[in-house]
């Protein structure tokens, strides 16, 4: 009992203190200490507002603790009743206590002593010395009071940047198509019985004093029958009296989207996906996707190294992971693998400051195919064109499946039935193949189709670049795939990187041996490119020879050079040759000791659109000078390409006309381009002001011409005259995932009612995607605290605004009276929640989650009397009256009481605004003053 006695006792200088720091110095000390706003900014977090405390008369500063941990995402626990704030700073073997009681701050296993002047202990915060920051956890906060500017500087890769590194790696991984976006859709694939239309034109004249010529090409699609037609018009006519006209690719295509059955019916002109692709004119059908597949599999990387290194992961030199390896060293990432050649990099940055790199390169073929992945192709059709008219052929089939055996091994069989008597081997072809990839990175396929040939092709990358590839093929009789009645076939390529005078460079060497029955021939050739300075040179060296009966001929060894050079756009060189592109090229033969051919080039640009370009060459074993100059010019609506020839022969003019029109019909707008749009699709954006509040565009609703999208996927943007946003150059048939860029919307108060969704392109016309701005929403509220059936506001608070089913949260600060506001927020539903750790530094809770909604209106809406009502934590909440339960908005300028609390109306808008001017004034003022 005494020892109860004596504990109670002792204690009381250390209750008394906390009294002091807790209660009685901030009452005395209102007169000289402030709590002011400062613009914290910084890479990682960003630019935010904190609250801290300035005492004006010894002009320090006080930085609060759980602020800052928050924001810099620092593990912390704050601990009301026993005034601490503990946690693990950066690793988990580094605990840290602040304990304000006792006046300690320890670090791990080192402890400092605080002094009075080093801390101050708030209402609803506790503060700190910038001083204790630096010295202790290293974190260096410099304070411009009189800009009202607080910045950090620490070599501490802090818990927030790891975060913004793995969400800038994600961010990378779906802008550059590795890891697929999944907006939701807005607008879906619209099939209609006719609409839009396009067409591609080329003209084409040819003019000497000999002859004159004019030829042309016209390609037309457009929409019918919910699919997509397209065809192609060729005409000639020159004055010697040839006159011809014929057509070539009129195709009827209906495309499915994610049928994993049939993804596209083609009837009319196509081309067969045999061995031999032939033209026809017929039927085809086909499960491949529309959209050619970009993942294959997921890469389990993993490993042990030391505790607690840093481990980074590369993906095609894009950072697309970050994580530490625990306390037995152990990491983990599973990584997206593309079609194609996929390089990782593994960075390990270990605790003794150790950097291991690890390099792989990993190959997937586009003929692989995920497995259990099943895919077919079916032609049938007359033959046509040169193949038809020359062998009498009248019909061909063809049909292929091909199906993923596992991730790492496809399997393939086909047919095809030519209706032909002449053909004997290549009446009906049977074929099949087995494609595999042997650890990541070792590529096998072997190829057979009896009666023809027999063919074995290897090839690896490694991630120094080293590359070697291999194919022999072993004939099977006279076919045409051998009109030589060759017997066997080796062909090899190997490409050796190396450094030469510090700079990246390689060789290439490949070769290729055809054997016959009494015969060889082989030809051989090298290519090597470096750099030095600022000109690129190149080497390339190809020979051939054939051996009959021991004896060897010999051909042209021929030696090419090429030096290549651009003069440098910088301010020290004439504005006439500025970006000049050079390039001299001779070809050697090294057999023969003599040059074949020189040739000069001068390529310069004009106009901004236009180019220029010289050719000279001369060939030494004619001696004869042949010379080419070119101008193009390359405006919005057309291409032009003049071309002049000239040479002992005579001289030649080209002149070539190339672009595309297209029309937008829902638009009523003909749009001209200088590039091919026929067989793709387009789409006309109108971001406007919706002033009726239709939630469509109508007559009187303002447009926005400004470029204000992103999309998923390269394309062409350009703002008519009509000011609507056109995006060209799309896919028909793909899935575009769309983001709104308020960045390029001059007015920021003007928000989007839907800034991120998906939509699917139309074939051969312009696809309508309307996207309504509204002003953005302002509310206005109060944070009460109910006590002893009084309500005051309460100041310096930290409210969590989120928006419900978006990506967007952000942090409120109520002011002195406990009035917060905010504008500019999108038209949705939103809650707020206070600070869960100021809450227990007030002993308080909040009655009710504070929930409204922003109703999209052109003037913005505008939400008054969000109150948000706090009572004594060990309070009752009763629901059975109205009292401090309820918290409706209300509309403007009508905002009342609840009728059981004295509630505080709250701070304007623009009266707190002036509240936070006014105070930071005087602040600035007492500054002078006292300076």
């Amino acid at each position: 009992m005494r020892q109860s006695t004596h504990t109670r006792f002792s204690s009381m200088p250390i209750v008394i203190l906390v009294a002091f720091f807790g209660l009685f110095l901030p009452k005395t000390a209102k007169a000289q200490q402030e709590e002011v706003m400062l613009t914290f900014s910084n890479p990682a977090v960003g630019s935010v507002y904190v609250g801290c405390l300035y005492d004006y008369k010894s002009n320090a500063v006080y930085l609060p603790v759980n602020e800052l941990f928050s924001l810099l995402e620092i593990n912390y626990l704050p601990d009301g009743k026993n005034f601490t704030v503990s946690g693990n700073f950066i690793s988990p073997d580094n605990p840290y206590v602040i304990n304000f009681l006792t006046m300690q701050v320890q670090l791990g296993k080192t402890t400092r002593q605080l002094k009075p002047d080093d801390f101050k202990i708030g209402e609803t915060e506790y503060y700190l010395s910038p001083r204790i920051f630096e010295e202790v956890f290293g974190l260096k906060f410099s304070v411009n009071i009189d800009q009202l500017f607080l910045s950090l500087e620490t070599t501490h890769r802090l818990p927030v940047q790891e975060r913004k590194a793995r969400e800038m790696a994600r961010s990378r991984i779906e802008e550059f198509g590795i890891k697929p976006l999944d907006y939701p859709l807005g607008y879906s694939r619209k099939r209609s019985v006719v609409n839009g239309s396009m067409l591609d034109y080329s003209i084409l004249g040819d003019y000497s004093k000999e002859d004159k010529s004019l030829s042309y090409t016209f390609t037309g699609g457009m929409e019918l029958l919910g699919g997509d037609i397209q065809g192609t018009f060729n005409g000639y006519n020159s004055n010697n009296g040839i006159h011809t006209l014929n057509t070539s690719g009129l195709r009827w295509h209906y495309g499915f989207r994610d049928n994993k059955f049939i993804s596209g019916i083609t009837m009319g002109q196509t081309i067969t996906t045999g061995l031999q692709p032939l033209s026809i004119t017929g039927l085809s059908l086909t499960n491949d996707p529309i959209e050619p597949r970009q993942m294959f599999e997921t890469y389990l990387i993993d490993g042990t190294t030391e505790p607690n290194s840093e481990v980074e992961i590369y993906v095609n030199d894009r950072l697309a992971g970050f994580k530490r390896a625990d306390e037995l060293g152990y990491y983990r990432f599973n990584i997206p693998i593309t079609y194609g050649t996929t390089r990782t990099s593994l960075h390990i940055y270990t605790p003794s400051g150790q950097l291991i790199v690890t390099d792989r390169q990993l190959q997937v073929p586009f003929t692989f195919l995920p497995k259990g992945v099943v895919t077919y192709n079916v032609q049938a059709g007359k033959v046509e064109g040169f193949m038809a008219d020359s062998i009498q052929e009248k019909w061909v089939a063809h049909a292929n499946v091909a199906m993923g055996v596992t991730n790492w091994l496809t399997a393939s069989a086909g047919t095809q039935f030519r209706d032909n008597p002449s053909l004997s081997n290549m009446k009906k072809i049977y074929y099949g193949s087995l494609s595999a990839r042997i650890a990541k990175q070792y590529l096998l396929n072997v190829d057979a189709a009896p009666q023809n040939y027999y063919r074995l092709t290897g090839s690896v990358m490694y991630a120094s670049n080293l590359s070697l590839n291999m194919i022999y093929t072993r004939f099977d009789g006279t076919s045409e795939f051998n009109f030589r009645g060759a017997t066997d076939d080796i062909n090899a390529n190997v490409y050796i990187p190396f450094r030469l005078l510090g700079m990246e460079t390689g060789i290439r060497f490949s070769g290729d041996h055809l054997i016959l029955p009494n015969s060889s021939q082989t030809t051989i050739l090298s290519d090597f490119s470096a750099r030095l300075g600022k000109v690129n040179m190149r080497f390339n060296y190809r020979d051939n020879f054939e051996t009959s009966q021991g004896t060897t001929t010999f051909g042209n060894a021929l030696l090419t050079t090429a030096l290549t050079y651009t003069i440098a756009r910088t301010p020290g060189v004439p504005v006439y040759i500025r970006g000049m592109y050079l390039r001299a090229q001779n070809m050697y033969d090294i057999r023969h000791n003599q040059f074949q051919q020189s040739e000069m080039e001068l390529s310069h640009s004009a106009f901004k659109t236009g180019r220029f370009n010289l050719i000279l060459g001369y060939s030494h074993l004619t001696k004869k000078v042949n010379a080419q100059l070119g101008f193009t010019l390359d405006l919005n609506k057309v291409r032009s390409t003049t071309t002049l020839n000239s040479s002992e022969g005579g001289t030649w003019v080209r002149q070539s006309l190339n672009g595309s029109i297209g029309w937008d019909m829902l638009n009523n707008k003909t749009v001209f381009s200088n590039r091919q749009q026929v067989g793709r699709s387009a789409a006309s954006v109108l971001l406007f002001v919706d002033n009726n509040n239709s939630g469509q565009y109508d007559e009187g609703d303002q447009l926005l011409p400004y470029q204000g999208v992103k999309l998923d996927r390269s394309s062409i943007m350009e703002v008519g005259r009509d000011s609507i946003l056109r995006l060209s150059q799309l896919q028909s048939y793909y899935k575009y995932n769309l983001s709104v860029n308020r960045n390029a919307i001059p007015d920021p108060t003007l928000v989007p009612l839907k800034d991120k969704f998906s939509f699917i392109a139309d074939p051969n016309q312009y696809k309508r995607i309307e996207i309504p701005f509204y002003r953005g929403g302002t509310i206005e509220g109060a944070v009460l605290i109910a006590r002893n059936g009084t309500t005051t506001g309460q100041g310096g608070l930290r409210l969590n605004l989120k928006a419900v089913g978006k990506e967007f949260e952000t942090v409120l600060r109520t002011m002195s009276d406990g009035g917060f506001y905010t504008m500019d927020l999108a038209p949705g539903k939103y809650t707020i929640d206070v600070d869960t750790v100021q809450l227990g530094f007030l002993n308080v809770k909040q009655v009710q989650k504070l929930s409204f909604e922003v109703k999209a209106k052109a003037e913005g809406d505008y939400l008054e009397g969000l109150n948000i009502i706090l009572i004594p934590a060990d309070s009752v909440i009763t629901t059975g009256r109205r009292s401090f339960i309820e918290s409706k908005p209300v509309e403007k300028n009508d905002a009342k009481n609840d009728g059981n609390l004295d509630v505080v109306k709250p701070t304007k808008q623009k009266e707190a605004t002036e509240q936070t001017e006014e105070q930071n004034s005087n602040l600035k003022y007492r500054l002078r003053k006292r300076n």
